[in-house]
């Protein structure tokens, strides 16, 4: 079972639309817990998630994805491709005001089902423990996101020193109270006393074991890729996630964020005996 954190760090969303989800009945639990209430999911719940949270991308009004879940029409995509057409003629005519949501609507309809390819094979390792220096951004924050952070990283990441390997960058995702996650982009650096630069943080990521998978295409396509995982890889291979520190590892094998030949390892902690 995922807890309503590490449902929000697999698709990026705040606790607080989960919780609002469950709230109006659109999106509810498999299970919640007797003596102290939190909110357990199954991983056969990702993928009605990540439709949800498609349509929702798209301005597709709640009520309507409500109707449709009632109806069983959830994943008729012939049908959510009529309601986006429609939708993409309403921001036609709000062109002025809407040409980015204009653009993002007429993508997924042409790339419907290509965000990525999750390569199946899994490999287990044991990580000893390492540091991280980079910016922050909090799941908390109403304003900016993730893709913004690494921007703000790239015009900065000069400032960090004693780097253990400049080829190698890290995104990684803590865990905290609440279900709310901080994202940190960064290098790991050496175990000498680092002076961290003003408004940057240092991160001690513990000895930790990992299921490393590798997701190709673009960076998008990783929440597509982290739902395959925790839906599907995990159980098949009779893994159990614990709530760490996860990460994204970027090396040369990153071609740009919407290059479809990226590739991106996913470090997703995993209990071992």
């Amino acid at each position: 079972m995922l807890t309503v954190g590490q449902l929000a760090r697999i698709f990026r969303v705040s606790t607080k639309t989960l919780r609002h989800y469950d709230a109006i009945g659109l999106f509810a639990p498999a299970k919640v817990g007797g003596d102290n209430l939190y909110r357990y999911y199954a991983p056969q719940q990702l993928n009605e998630l990540k439709r949800i949270l498609f349509l929702r991308s798209m301005k597709v009004g709640i009520g309507i994805i409500r109707e449709l879940k009632c109806c069983g029409a959830l994943y008729d995509d012939e049908r959510i491709k009529r309601i986006l057409e429609e939708q993409a003629e309403l921001i036609r005519d709000e062109i002025a005001r809407q040409h980015a949501l204009l653009h993002n609507v007429e993508q997924i309809l042409s790339d419907m089902g290509s965000a990525g390819k999750l390569d199946r094979e899994v490999r287990i390792v044991r990580r000893t423990a390492f540091t991280v220096v980079g910016m922050e951004w909090h799941s908390s924050d109403s304003g900016g996101s993730i893709s913004d952070l690494w921007e703000r990283f790239e015009l900065r990441e000069h400032e960090v020193s004693h780097i253990v390997n400049p080829d190698i960058s890290y995104g990684l995702g803590i865990p905290g109270k609440d279900g709310l996650f901080t994202y940190v982009a960064g290098f790991e650096v050496g175990e000498v006393e680092v002076q961290v630069p003003h408004g940057m943080v240092k991160v001690e990521v513990p000895e930790q074991s990992y299921a490393v998978f590798s997701h190709q295409g673009n960076v998008e396509g990783i929440v597509h890729t982290m739902s395959g995982i925790y839906e599907c890889l995990l159980p098949q291979n009779g893994l159990v996630p614990v709530e760490a520190i996860d990460y994204e590892l970027y090396d040369a094998r990153f071609l740009g964020a919407d290059h479809a030949d990226t590739e991106i390892d996913l470090y997703i902690p995993i209990h071992m005996e």
